[in-house]
């Protein structure tokens, strides 16, 4: 399940860098994106699935990927804005994935009930090069629970050390010496891992910091 997370984005560790986009580069949320393109150019309008089933389909895969593209997307900005020298946090926090899904919520909830609201983001979309055509119907939201996917999956990623946070976490010590337990609170179970990384930024072996971080990420 992670060696395709590993391919696109990376893998992190002492000394290595990942792109801070590991909710996004889930399998899960890859095939709902994948899904929906084959729904759209593919499956609606060739008679093969009922309209009402491709309908429902693409608005399920919506909830399902744009919480966490919206996540992985500003975090990489953000890291793009870091390499620069700002300095600023680029890995996913839960007020990020909080954020995602509220953006997502509000949006799903406008295009489906207002058909200005569709129009203009259907105007948007095209703008960009992806022509859409978008239909207000109050009952697309029927899809809404499956937004519980995409805040399970950063949920998991948060716990599992997300993609990014150890270079946050080197910059913040070496630009104010901040201790890296105060950049793992949201990570259950990562007092090994704080330890040995104060260490291994201090100039201390990086493995013990490397099994810490295994050991918190199940070996995926």
């Amino acid at each position: 399940m992670r060696r395709l997370q590993r391919i696109l984005a990376g893998t992190d560790g002492p000394g290595k860098r990942a792109l801070p986009a590991g909710e996004f580069l889930h399998p899960v949320p890859l095939f709902a994106l994948a899904l929906l393109a084959v729904n759209d150019h593919v499956l609606k309008g060739g008679g093969i699935v009922p309209s009402a089933v491709t309908g429902k389909l693409s608005d399920v895969c919506g909830f399902v990927f744009f919480p966490v593209l919206v996540t992985a997307v500003a975090d990489t900005l953000l890291l793009a804005a870091a390499r620069l020298g700002a300095p600023v946090d680029f890995s996913l926090r839960r007020w990020k994935l909080w954020a995602g899904l509220a953006i997502t919520a509000a949006l799903m909830t406008a295009i489906k009930l207002s058909p200005e609201a569709a129009n203009a983001v259907a105007g948007a979309l095209g703008a960009v090069g992806f022509p859409s055509a978008i239909v207000a119907d109050p009952m697309d939201l029927l899809a809404f629970p499956a937004i519980a996917i995409p805040w399970w999956i950063g949920r998991t990623e948060i716990r599992r050390v997300p993609l990014g946070r150890l270079e946050v976490l080197e910059r913040a010590w070496r630009r104010a010496n901040t201790p890296a337990r105060d950049g793992l609170r949201d990570v259950p179970g990562s007092d090994a891992l704080a330890a040995a990384l104060d260490d291994y930024f201090a100039g201390g072996d990086p493995e013990p910091a490397r099994t810490a971080l295994a050991a918190l990420r199940g070996g995926g």
